[in-house]
This record gives structure tokens, sequence and C-alpha cells, in this order.
């Protein structure tokens, strides 16, 4: 029979309740904070809170949920000291904790269904199986990352060996994908701007050149990326040809009225050009 964390330190369970399987649904271990009174560092805790849901199951009964606060053992918070199933005790071998889905032995007070008694050590031996596996699955994903997790799964799981199931590989598997990056979004729709970008871009390349002059700027009341839109009209090859200027005031600026610079007009459409500079 194994032992339970207060009121007594130790003691075996209640006469007259059932046995059945707890298996921690969602669970959460934590620090008690011990500290001395001088304010120093904190003492070396053999035991820590855990807050479980557990699905509680009694043969020939339906399961049901029990949500609780209650002390567990050392090992219950994972590794180093208290990593055996004493607080004194180290385990050589990687130790995880207190897991989720690993069924525990427990017994439930036939007044009370939410009142349980849980084995802790028996807790623990259901564990190591589980702290195993979990050790050759980390090493499995380790294995197939970076030089960096490799090197460092097999330093920190010298024991664990390699993953001797198809059910472990499935798992590596799993895990391995799950931790690569999203693909990126598609590209959505091209913005006005990198619309008429592409547009002048086009005319360029396959435009006519030729020279035009500005004649004059005409303000108009929109604006466009925080900026007015102005439309500038060039005399080119004896006739004007209207411009939509909507860059800012500086890129304005390279086309005083009088200036002859190059142009591109567009061979699909005679009345629109890509100004040069």
């Amino acid at each position: 029979m194994g032992f339970e964390m207060g009121p007594g330190l130790l003691r075996r369970a209640p006469r007259g309740w059932l046995p059945a399987r707890a298996t921690a649904l969602e669970c959460r271990v934590r620090s008690h904070n011990y500290s001395s009174a001088e304010g120093g560092a904190p003492e070396i805790e053999t035991s820590f809170a855990v807050k479980a849901r557990w699905r509680i199951e009694i043969a020939g009964r339906e399961p049901y949920e029990v949500q609780e606060e209650r002390d567990g053992p050392a090992w219950t918070a994972g590794g180093g000291v208290g990593g055996g199933n004493r607080w004194y005790k180290v385990r050589v071998r990687p130790q995880y904790g207190l897991m989720k889905d690993v069924p525990v032995p427990c017994f439930v007070n036939p007044a009370d269904p939410a009142d349980l008694w849980i084995d802790w050590d028996g807790a623990y031996d259901a564990h190591e199986h589980a702290w195993e596996r979990e050790a050759r699955i980390r090493r499995g994903v380790g294995e197939r990352s970076n030089l960096y997790d490799r090197t460092w799964e097999r330093l920190s799981n010298p024991l664990a060996g390699k993953a001797r199931s198809e059910d472990e590989l499935a798992e590596i598997e799993r895990r391995v994908e799950a931790e690569k990056p999203p693909p990126p979004p598609p590209p959505g729709p091209p913005s006005y701007f990198e619309q008429q970008m592409a547009e002048l871009k086009r005319i360029k390349d396959t435009g006519r050149k030729a020279r035009g002059t500005v004649v004059r700027h005409e303000a108009t009341n929109r604006e466009m990326f925080s900026s007015p839109v102005v439309m500038l009209h060039f005399a080119v090859e004896g006739r004007e040809i209207v411009f939509e200027h909507c860059y800012g005031w500086r890129h304005l600026k390279r086309y005083t009225v009088g200036r002859t610079v190059d142009v591109w007009i567009d061979p699909d459409n005679p009345d629109a050009l890509c100004p040069g500079e």
C-alpha cells in the first residue's frame, strides 16, 4: 500500500473505501513557497501543491470527474531532488513529474465520491513507464531536429534509448509535424499602389520612349496614401497627355512646370504614359 500526503505524514488507505483508478485530465504542480523566517533562500520542499482534474473509474460504475487541490510528493514537480519516490532520492533516468493521461491507483470514499486517497507510491510506479516512453519520444524528436537539439537530447537523456514501438514512432512523427512552422498565407490581392507601380513598369518596359514637357499642375480634392493627388499635364509630340501623380510632394518636385523629361507612351493607350526623371 502506498503512502498519502497529510493529514498525517504516512497513512494507509481508509478501510472500506472503494479501489479505483484516477487519470489526470488536467494538472498543475506548484511550490508551497516555503522560505526561512529571515527571508533567505527557499528550503528544500518535501511536498508540492497539486491541482488536478481527475477522471475517476470504479469497476462497474460510470466514470466521473473530480476537481481538487491537495499535497503531493516532491516527484510530482519533476526532476532533480525529489525525482525519486521520496523527496530525498534522485532519479537518474529522465523524470517529468505528474503527467496527464497516466492512470494511477486510488481509493474513493463511498460516502463522498469526491473524497479521494491517492496511492502515490503506485502512482510513481505507473509514471516510470510513462517517463521512459516520453524520454524516448523526446530523443526521437530531437534526432529529427537541428544539430543543437540532437546534441542536447543526447546529453540530457543519455539513458533514454530509442523509440521501440510503432506507437512511439507515430508520436514522434506527430510532434515533428506539429513543430514545423505553418506555411505562409497565400498572398492577398495587390494593393492599388502595387497595381499602379506594376502598370508603370509595364508601360516603361513595352512603351515607346519620347520627350515630354510639364505644362501645368492641376490640384484635386482627392488624397491617396495621405498625399494629395495632382494631375500633371505633359506636352508630348504636339499634344497633351495627363498623368495622375499620387506619390507625395517630394516626388512632385521633380516635375516643375517647364521641365522636359523622358516619357514612355503606352503602346495600348496613346493617352497613358510613364514619366521618367
